[in-house]
């Protein structure tokens, strides 16, 4: 394999794994991946170390002189429909079905694959809060206030997500302004169950693939990557409860609770 090719060949592997991160895959899948594709492609003594926010590899070509890579995944966002197509790419790759060129255009073609338009999410998160009520024991009222809540915090993920303010201090103001937003209602609902209308609401900022993920790693012996994700689902638990306080004290302090 020529030089060139080899370090094509070797990119691609790379950004491969680099993609399967970055959209929310696991450290041993992506690790995994990459290895299939070395071998796919006639990369000789091909390693890589892989954690969650980064990826270090190297491959020895026929000319004899080692190549190293080395990819920084700063932010991870999930999904997972780009995570499906590297798979796919990988399992195509295998079978012999592509070639180089073919498959830089599908890793190409996976990385272009677009996110949910924002009225879907927001949609999504107005259905799934108002659910999660529901089977938390709330009823009519619960499920519609914390629908409105559901819709706050797609609004403030959103706007906060364009410009790239931190993920603790978003989870903060969303996860308050929507038991702020609880508590003024029941202020003119008496009957409202706070609890259930909040709990069903915060369900859609809660870290649930974060914390998957981290076992997963964990029970894989990436033991580094997994507690590193742990922590990232343990920050974002903290953030939702920071704001949760905060709002109930600010909502005592201005008489919205009903005793």
């Amino acid at each position: 394999m020529a030089n060139d090719t080899f370090e094509q060949a070797l990119d691609l592997i790379v950004g491969a794994g680099q993609t399967m991160l970055e959209n929310g895959g696991e450290v041993f899948r992506a690790q995994q991946t990459m290895e299939i594709m070395a071998r796919s492609l006639h990369v000789e003594k091909f390693h890589v170390y892989v954690l969650t926010n980064g990826i270090f590899a190297s491959a020895l070509p026929e000319s004899g002189e080692s190549v190293s890579m080395v990819r920084h995944v700063p932010l991870v966002s999930i999904h997972l429909g780009r995570v499906e197509a590297v798979n796919e790419l990988s399992r195509e790759l295998a079978a012999g079905k592509l070639d180089l060129a073919q498959a830089q255009q599908k890793l190409k073609d996976a990385r272009a694959i677009g996110d949910a338009s924002p009225r879907v999410e927001r949609l999504a998160c107005i259905v799934g809060s108002g659910c999660f009520a529901f089977l938390f024991g709330g009823w009519l009222i619960e499920m519609a206030v914390a629908a409105v809540a559901g819709l706050l915090e797609s609004i403030i993920c959103q706007q906060f997500g364009k410009r790239h303010i931190n993920r603790i201090f978003t989870d903060i103001i969303a996860a308050g302004l929507c038991t702020l937003w609880a508590l003024g209602v029941r202020f003119f609902v008496p009957t409202l169950d706070v609890n259930t209308a909040t709990i069903g609401a915060l369900m859609v900022l809660t870290p649930g693939v974060a914390l998957t993920m981290g076992i997963r790693d964990i029970i894989n012996a990436d033991y580094l990557s997994g507690a590193i994700r742990l922590l990232d689902a343990v920050l974002i638990a903290g953030s939702i409860a920071c704001g949760v306080v905060l709002a109930w004290l600010i909502g005592g302090g201005l008489g919205a609770i009903v005793w």
